[in-house]
C-alpha cells in the first residue's frame, strides 16, 4: 500500500498525488491520501477532491502505523531537534525537487512525506493525470465565457503570483516574486513569436495587474471565475503560457495539451540559493526561461 501525505496549496497537492498515482501504476498497488494536515489549517484547504481523482483516504490507524504516532513525546523531540524514530515504511523527501529513484524501491507499504516537485516521478502517466486533473463540476457561466474567448484566440495565459509571496516575510525570503521586468520581457518575446496574441491575466491581485500591465494592449483579466481551480482549467486551455515561480501555474502549463505550446518561466524559481540549486529539474527543458 502507498500513503501520501497531502499538504500545502493545490499545486503541491497535485505533485503529492501525482507521485502516489505513478507508484500505484508501476507497482499495481493501492494508494491512499493522508489529509490530516488540513484538520488544523485556516489558510489552506484540501482541494484535490474537486478533480476527478481516485479518492481513497488513510485512516488515523493507517497514519499512526506507517508514519509514526505523533504524540507529546514525539513533538517534544522534534522541537528539540532530537532523533525521531519512524517506522521503516516512512519515506521523506531528502532534497527538495531532486529526483530520488529510491522511492520506487519500497516493499510492502510506503508512507510518502514531501513535495516531490519533479516531473520525472510521474511523466510516464501524463495521460492519466490529465484525466484525473479535470474538474468534477462544470464551469461557471462566467468561466465558460472566458473559455470561449481562450479557444477563439491566440491565447496566452499570464500568471502573476503575489499574495503571500509579497506579504509573508518567510514566504518572500524563500520564493521572492517575479518582477514587472520579467512580465515585460516575456510579453515582448511572445509578441515577436505569436501574431494577434490575446493575454489572459490570472492573479491573486488583479488590481495590481490592472495598475501595472499597461504595456500589454490586448488583454483580458480573469476576475469573475468561481475559484482557483476554474482558473487552472482556463489556464491549461490557453495555447501558450507565461508562468510565475508557482506550482499553480506550473501545473497549468504542464497540463496544456497544445503540442506547439510556448511556455515561458522565470530563470530563478527560488530566492533561497539552496532550494534554487535543487530545482534544476523542476522546470522542463523544453520550457523557455527568461
Amino acid at each position: 500500500m502507498i500513503i501520501t501525505k497531502i499538504s500545502g496549496g493545490i499545486g503541491n497537492q497535485m505533485f503529492q498525488y501525482a507521485l502516489a498515482k505513478s507508484l500505484s501504476k508501476r507497482k499495481d498497488d493501492a494508494f491512499k491520501m493522508d489529509i490530516s494536515f488540513y484538520s488544523k489549517q485556516v489558510l489552506r484547504k484540501f482541494e484535490l477532491n474537486m478533480f476527478n481523482i481516485e479518492e481513497n483516504y488513510a485512516t488515523n490507524k493507517d497514519i499512526n502505523l506507517y508514519a509514526g504516532k505523533e504524540n507529546i513525546l514525539f513533538k517534544l523531540k522534534r522541537k528539540l531537534n532530537l532523533s525521531l524514530n519512524r517506522p521503516i515504511s516512512y519515506f521523506s523527501e531528502k532534497k527538495h525537487s531532486i529526483f530520488d529513484e529510491n522511492v520506487f524501491k519500497y516493499k510492502n507499504t510506503i508512507y510518502l512525506d514531501g513535495y516531490w516537485q519533479n516531473q520525472k516521478y510521474f511523466q510516464n502517466i501524463k495521460d492519466d493525470l490529465i484525466q484525473d486533473f479535470t474538474l468534477r463540476d462544470s464551469l461557471s457561466d462566467s468561466s465558460k465565457g472566458y473559455l470561449r474567448k481562450i479557444k477563439e484566440s491566440n491565447s496566452i495565459s499570464m500568471h502573476i503570483r503575489r499574495g503571500d509571496y509579497v506579504h509573508d516575510s518567510h514566504t518572500n525570503s524563500v520564493h521572492g516574486v517575479c518582477g514587472l521586468d520579467y512580465y515585460e520581457n516575456t510579453a515582448r518575446y511572445c509578441d515577436d513569436k505569436i501574431s494577434n496574441a490575446t493575454y489572459f491575466i490570472f492573479s491573486d491581485d488583479i488590481q495590481w495587474c490592472k495598475n501595472n500591465l499597461k504595456f500589454i494592449e490586448n488583454k483580458i483579466f480573469i476576475e469573475k471565475s468561481k475559484n482557483a481551480l476554474e482558473d487552472l482549467e482556463l489556464m491549461k486551455n490557453c495555447k501558450h503560457n507565461i508562468i510565475a515561480n508557482s506550482t499553480f501555474s506550473w501545473w497549468g502549463a504542464w497540463l496544456n495539451p497544445n503540442p506547439e505550446k510556448i511556455i515561458l518561466g522565470p530563470k530563478k524559481w527560488f530566492l533561497d540559493d539552496v532550494l534554487e540549486n535543487h530545482a534544476k529539474d523542476l522546470v522542463p527543458s523544453s520550457w523557455i526561461r527568461i
